[in-house]
């Protein structure tokens, strides 16, 4: 049953004039000072990982271990950086740049993290199943791989600081230089 308003029904005399202005002034000071409007002045950095799920929390421990808790954003793909710069994943390689094009304009970021990872599926089909089998190779790998990610991100984006990790199996790092 739909409800005819009339004048002596009670909702027009709640929704007077005097009573609407002061719900548009209540609402307008609760978003004033609610976070809607706080000026968004950029993160302190974007995270580049794969989408493997064992590292899901690890890497977010990592992140918020640099203190960048709610400060970073992440773009994840399978392989990491590793789909960023290996040959079978080139079609990926579009997608990629252009979220850390607009990125690095919407949110001021000041840091790039390339976090490869041990036991990388997605590794292993860039760089075959060696990977799997030899740890000393796999790092190999993952670094040339990392360093060439930093490269082509410094040349779309010189102004950021690109920090390269190796995430093992255990959530420890280690940093490639």
């Amino acid at each position: 049953m739909t409800h005819k308003h009339h004048a002596g029904c009670g909702c027009i005399a709640a929704l007077s004039r005097r009573n609407l202005i002061g719900l548009g002034l209540g609402a307008a000071a609760v978003t004033a000072t609610g976070p809607a409007l706080a000026l968004d002045e950029g993160y302190e950095a974007m995270l580049m990982k794969c989408i493997d799920p064992r590292f899901t929390t690890d890497t977010w421990k990592y992140m918020t271990s640099r203190g960048w808790q709610n400060n970073y954003s992440q773009f994840n793909i399978a392989g990491g950086p590793v789909a960023a710069v290996a040959p079978v994943f080139q079609e990926w390689r579009a997608a990629w740049e252009a979220n850390l094009d607009i990125s690095c304009q919407l949110h001021n970021v000041k840091r790039l993290i390339g976090m490869a990872h041990r036991d990388c599926g997605a590794a292993a089909v860039a760089y075959g199943d060696r990977l799997k089998t030899d740890k000393a190779y796999e790092t190999e790998m993952l670094s040339q791989a990392l360093r060439a990610f930093r490269d082509q991100a410094k040349k779309r984006q010189p102004q950021l600081v690109v920090e390269l990790g190796i995430m093992d199996l255990n959530g420890t790092v280690e940093t490639v230089a």
